[in-house]
């Protein structure tokens, strides 16, 4: 589950994985529209020979547009647990190795009308994290060690004026892989508007705004999870990544809105480096349940350098700072600083 976090968090701050695309939003998307086999059999034209055997004659590009991408990835959390100051659960200093691989499949492009194009695409990923790889805590934090693997559909429509209106939906599963325990299943349907704004010197800002609506299925996450340290640090990576850790309780009936906002900026330094400075604004509703009406509120701000060695490899800095706070005082609140490195390899076909 970390790594579900980590990885988001590269989303929004390298070339990933998340390019590590892994990086911000125009790299999630980048993610999305990446490329495979080039463009369909279409007009595919048959001849027979002499024994009456069909073969194909003509073959045209394939619609569809496959790529791989993996990265690893090692960093610092100075609060890895993501506990509130003083909580007796509070664990200063942590390190994480992340792995993460993603397959992205283009599925052509498609004209709406004459000024919009969609750009449908599909998404597999396996994330792992290990924690505390050095053993600073001895055998304490394996317990959090975990898979998420994720499924997902999007369908970026390109409009005029350099917006991109995207209708997505994401199915999640967290793993206990060391127990073998499958913590919750969760559906995500979600619209994000972007617009990008290009200057002169190449610079591009690009601002966005979304929102999603999270269920779940599955047993609570108290059932599933009985140590209540581990159930923090759970629901705290959820936050993190932009999920409401309590549609993870279905009994509970714990359904949520969780609206955001994100600004990057991407400003090449030279060929192969850039810098991306990035800041991010979610806000999560309970609209049902015992926390209805409860509101909770992360920000994060970050940068990263990433720089291109080749079109399938790139190397990125990265460092990160997220607050999160709550209208109900009974709800944990907690800052956390990350830094960290990636290396990212991807491959079209």
């Amino acid at each position: 589950m970390k790594l579900f976090y980590l990885f988001f968090l590269f989303c929004f701050h390298i070339p990933l994985l998340w390019s590590q695309s892994e990086e911000n939003v125009s790299t999630a998307n980048e993610l999305l529209n990446s490329a495979f086999f080039s463009e369909v059999l279409e007009n595919a034209k048959e001849d027979q020979d002499a024994l009456g055997t069909q073969r194909v004659v003509d073959l045209e590009e394939s619609i569809l547009k496959p790529s791989l991408v993996f990265s690893i990835s090692y960093n610092y959390s100075s609060n890895p647990l993501k506990a509130a100051d003083g909580a007796v659960n509070r664990l200063d200093d942590g390190f994480t190795a992340n792995f993460n691989l993603a397959f992205n499949l283009g599925i052509g492009e498609y004209p709406i009308g004459d000024n919009v194009v969609a750009t449908p695409s599909f998404s597999l990923m396996q994330m792992r994290t290990y924690n505390d790889p050095a053993r600073d805590f001895g055998s304490d934090l394996k317990a959090f060690d975990v898979d998420v693997q994720i499924v997902s559909f999007s369908i970026p429509m390109v409009l005029p004026d350099d917006f991109t209106l995207a209708i997505g939906h994401s199915y999640v599963r967290p793993i206990a892989f060391r127990t073998e325990n499958v913590i919750n299943y969760s559906n995500t349907p979600s619209v994000t508007l972007m617009k990008n704004i290009p200057f002169s010197n190449g610079d591009i800002l690009t601002l966005s705004v979304g929102g999603s609506y999270t269920f779940s299925e599955g047993d609570t996450l108290a059932e599933q999870i009985s140590d209540p340290i581990y159930y923090q640090f759970i629901a705290a990576i959820m936050e993190n990544s932009g999920i409401d850790p309590l549609t993870a309780q279905p009994s509970n009936l714990q359904d949520s809105w969780t609206n955001m906002l994100n600004l990057t900026y991407l400003k090449p330094l030279s060929d192969q480096l850039t810098v991306l400075p990035s800041y991010t604004f979610s806000k999560m509703q309970y609209t049902s349940g015992s926390n209805t009406g409860r509101e909770d509120y992360l920000n994060n701000l970050g940068v990263s350098f990433s720089y291109a060695f080749s079109d399938w490899f790139n190397l990125s800095l990265l460092s990160n700072y997220t607050w999160k706070f709550s209208d109900d005082p009974n709800s944990p609140e907690y800052e956390d600083f990350i830094g960290g490195i990636v290396a990212g390899f991807n491959y079209s076909f």
